[in-house]
């Protein structure tokens, strides 16, 4: 260890936690023509996410790095994740840094086999089996980690329930002990170390840092909850627009007390946002684009505010509000005519990923609803839909019955191995389904009835 830390004195302990970071596959979802920007497209993969994360543990000089699993994409991705991995290591280790990591159920097989390739840092917890590391300054214990790591991809048992059964006793009297995991918190069931929060609280840990769900959760303890932080460290960056909002490695900081403090360090330089854009006032459906780059640009410096400065912010924006001029959105929306809009606002590049459809109809439906012709009813459950009450609850039980042969088909199994693979059949996105489907029916029959509907 390095045995000239220049550190707070209230510090009794620092540490450096990186969640899931995926070397071996890129960024989803950026524009082809990135490089026309100016922007090495290179600068926004986790590869560079990973070395600015060891920037700053080395610039802090911290006591150790902690990797919670999922490190690598896959066995085969080792081979594109070595080099960036290794240097990285090597980087860490010549400042005297220690390395701790589990691995996920995506690195089950990769880490060990990179692990026997590189001297500088140790795979917790390998075949299923709980362990420890201590850290030490000047031969001083400092910290103890306990860690599991997947000894094969599908793990069906929760493995704190394992080590409540089989407890490690202490290392020393006194000594903050960190639980390092990838496992499905909360999960009914499953494939990837399905665990519970009542577990992690009875483990008696002074903190859990997991890894596997890609949206940061790590927290304080909520008053009369919570005794110890525990929660997601997310992804290093944001891998695909789904994956919003801030991304970056954690600082644990363990003070005199042994109390444990978390920050997050939101440094990725690629940052995904979910935005809503009201078009009711839109007098023509080329309004729609300067609104879009309006909007982009207000995103941006709400963040450069908050001394947030990606290089790049991608948008997915629901168009949302009744317009006169409804269809012919709707069309502009299904032929992507605003995707990948882009500007820069200082010195953050900001585009438009993809336009959603989040419109209502120009019409009152609850006075088409109180007819006794197919479009009545058609109105009457999409106002039950929109309203989420428990008149809504029949229609998506009915079609999700309906759908569900379809839905769990075979052919589709491989989505469910996508990184945070969402259930399609779950309220939100059933709900969301049927809405657009059943808006988009109704206007075309009202405009085969000739009632007058806006084009």
């Amino acid at each position: 260890m390095n045995t000239d830390k220049q550190r707070d004195p209230s510090l009794a302990v620092e540490l450096l936690a990186i969640g899931d970071v995926h070397l071996g596959t890129r960024c989803s979802g950026l524009p082809p023509d990135v490089r026309d920007w100016g922007i090495n497209a290179d600068e926004l993969t986790p590869a560079t996410a990973l070395a600015s994360a060891v920037d700053l543990a080395i610039g802090r000089d911290v006591d150790a790095v902690l990797f919670a699993g999922d490190v690598v994409e896959s066995t085969n991705a080792r081979f594109e994740a070595i080099l960036p991995f290794e240097r990285n290591i090597r980087r860490l280790a010549a400042a005297g840094i220690d390395v701790i990591a589990v691995a996920g159920n995506h690195d089950v097989e990769a880490l060990p086999r990179l692990a026997g390739l590189m001297d500088g840092f140790a795979v917790l917890g390998a075949g299923g089996r709980w362990a420890r590391h201590v850290i030490k300054r000047d031969g001083r214990p400092l910290a103890e980690i306990i860690g599991w790591s997947f000894g094969e991809r599908a793990v069906r048992q929760s493995p704190v329930a394992d080590l409540l059964s089989n407890p490690l006793e202490a290392h020393a009297p006194g000594l903050p002990r960190i639980g390092l995991l990838h496992a499905d918190l909360e999960a009914s069931g499953g494939h990837y170390a399905p665990i519970k929060q009542r577990e992690l609280d009875a483990a008696g840990l002074d903190a859990w840092l997991l890894g596997h769900i890609h949206k940061p959760s790590l927290s304080a303890p909520a008053t009369g909850k919570r005794t110890a932080p525990s929660g997601y460290l997310g992804s290093l960056i944001g891998l695909d627009p789904s994956e919003t909002g801030p991304h970056g490695p954690w600082l644990i900081k363990i003070d005199a007390q042994n109390a444990v403090h978390v920050e997050q360090v939101p440094n990725a330089l690629l940052r995904w946002e979910n935005i809503t854009v009201e078009i009711d006032d839109i007098l023509d459906v080329e309004d729609v684009g300067d609104r879009l780059l309006r909007a982009a640009e207000e995103s941006a410096r709400q963040l450069n505010e908050t001394a947030v400065n990606p290089r790049v912010l991608g948008l997915r924006v629901r168009l949302a509000g009744a317009s006169a001029h409804y269809q012919a959105i709707r069309r502009a929306i299904s032929d992507g005519k605003w995707n990948m809009m882009a500007r820069p606002v200082g010195d953050t590049m900001v585009f438009v990923n993809k336009v959603l459809d989040g419109l209502e109809l120009p019409l009152d439906l609850m006075e088409i609803s109180a007819g006794n012709d197919p479009a009545a009813l058609l109105a009457g459950r999409i106002l039950a839909l929109q309203g989420n009450d428990g008149s809504a609850q029949p229609l998506l039980r009915d079609y999700r019955a309906r759908l569900f042969d379809t839905a769990r088909d075979d052919r589709w199994s491989p989505l469910n191995d996508q990184r945070d693979a969402p259930d399609p059949l779950d309220d939100t996105h059933l709900r969301e389904l049927l809405l657009r489907a059943a808006k988009a029916a109704l206007y075309a029959m009202l405009e085969q009835q000739n009632t007058g509907a806006p084009s």
